[in-house]
């Protein structure tokens, strides 16, 4: 726990700033007062549609939070103090006082406040629209004249590691269970997963530093200012699209899924069948604790194995609770 001498405020201010917000509130808060604060935001979001920010930094306040709908604010201050939060001026250290704030905040949530959101969502979407107008101009303008110089029919041509077929894994947990372990169906699901996350580690440390390997010949290029990259053998990448390829195919981003880079360090060193059919298992073990997290968008499973969100979840559930009878 927090030192009874060390207030919010002098433990994040602005100049030593190094704030996670769960942990940080988890940390300073009685746990009582923690979990009233989850509840709120929970309510909020379930009600009204809003959400947490992340906290700006005023002199009065120090670090404080709102709620907001699609970017809109609804309630503007929401302000950590040592023993309690506010909601604009409703102090909340109970549960009695979480429904004064959640009465308080209906009752902004009105028909000014909806008319006023919808009126900014139009201008908001015009303003979008007209933005991706303009880029989608500016791009196709920018192909046709990459496309004059270069072969169009070598350009932007990617070859992505693909994903594991979802009956792999029932056909391999099932000899399993049978003890009749298949072999070379083990080392075909293990070298596939491997070459995907190396595929994907590999070209995405490349990214950062401007480069690209050629899915043609494998060699590096680096991308100049202009955005085309040409390599010698003749085959040609925007590099803009070839990061909307890489993100389109879903490779394992190891960022978002560290598990995804432990896999490649660890795949080459396993030896018996024993030792790969636990790795890959614990692969297994790893997408379904993600999925168990409630992403959507960001699934580690549909990074690795083929099929759509709903085909996905249930393959992982079949094999993370023993239930493979499911083809």
């Amino acid at each position: 726990m927090v030192p009874n001498n060390k207030t919010w405020k002098e433990m994040y201010d602005k100049e030593n700033y190094q704030y996670e917000r769960s942990s940080a509130l988890e940390d300073f808060w009685p746990s009582e007062l923690r979990s009233i604060f989850v509840a709120l935001s929970n309510e909020m979001n379930k009600k009204f549609g809003l959400n947490l920010t992340h906290p700006t930094y005023t002199k009065t306040t120090r670090w404080k939070f709102k709620f907001t709908k699609s970017g809109v604010p609804l309630v503007k201050n929401v302000i950590i103090c040592d023993d309690c939060f506010y909601i604009d001026d409703i102090p909340v250290t109970s549960d009695s006082d979480m429904q004064k704030a959640v009465e308080y905040v209906d009752s902004l949530h009105n028909e000014d406040f909806v008319s006023a959101f919808n009126e900014k969502m139009v201008r908001r979407n015009k303003k979008q629209a007209e933005r991706a107008a303009r880029r989608i101009k500016r791009e196709k303008d920018e192909k046709e004249w990459f496309e004059s110089t270069i072969d169009p029919s070598k350009l932007n041509i990617f070859k992505w590691a693909p994903k594991v077929p979802r009956q792999y894994f029932i056909r391999l947990y099932k000899s399993d269970v049978r003890m009749i372990i298949d072999s070379e169906l083990l080392d075909e699901v293990g070298l596939m997963l491997y070459v995907r996350c190396f595929q994907a580690k590999e070209e995405c440390e490349l990214s950062k530093a401007g480069k690209l390997k050629c899915h043609n010949c494998g060699v590096i290029i680096t991308s100049p200012p202009n955005g085309l990259i040409v390599c010698n053998c003749g085959y040609s990448y925007i590099f803009r699209e070839y990061m909307r390829s890489f993100n389109k195919n879903r490779m394992p981003y190891g960022a978002a899924n560290p598990f995804f880079f432990k896999f490649i360090d660890d795949w080459p060193k396993k030896r018996t069948d024993a030792e790969k059919m636990a790795l890959i298992d614990w692969v297994i073990h790893q997408c379904h604790l993600n999925m168990l997290s409630g992403v959507k968008r960001g699934f580690a499973g549909l990074n690795l194995i083929q099929g759509n969100l709903k085909q996905v979840t249930a393959l992982i559930n079949d094999l993370a609770y023993g239930d493979i009878t499911v083809v």
